[in-house]
């Protein structure tokens, strides 16, 4: 257990913004969709995709993620522990 609160902190701040780096660069590669097709077709700049998907971008937008993410077939679904509250 981490005892450190404000490394805890960084590191789940880190650990998150790999996990949806990981994600959109695995939805890309399954729909083989590139960055350049993507912001055409979800309206996000290329740039803020290329940001997500190298961590450097760690807090986008509902909006922006909700787009690339349906544009890729896929949905954000809002849980509280096994009840679903909201999919968006």
């Amino acid at each position: 257990m981490m005892k450190n609160k404000s490394f805890k902190a960084k590191f789940d701040k880190e650990y998150d913004a790999l996990n949806l780096s990981e994600t959109l660069i695995e939805l890309m590669e399954s729909q083989k969709v590139s960055v350049r097709e993507l912001s055409k077709k979800a309206n996000v700049s290329s740039t803020v995709i290329q940001e997500i998907r190298s961590g450097k971008q760690d807090n986008p937008t509902l909006l922006v993620l909700s787009k690339l993410i349906h544009t890729l077939g896929g949905e954000i679904v809002i849980k509280k522990g096994k009840k679903t509250l909201a999919s968006v």
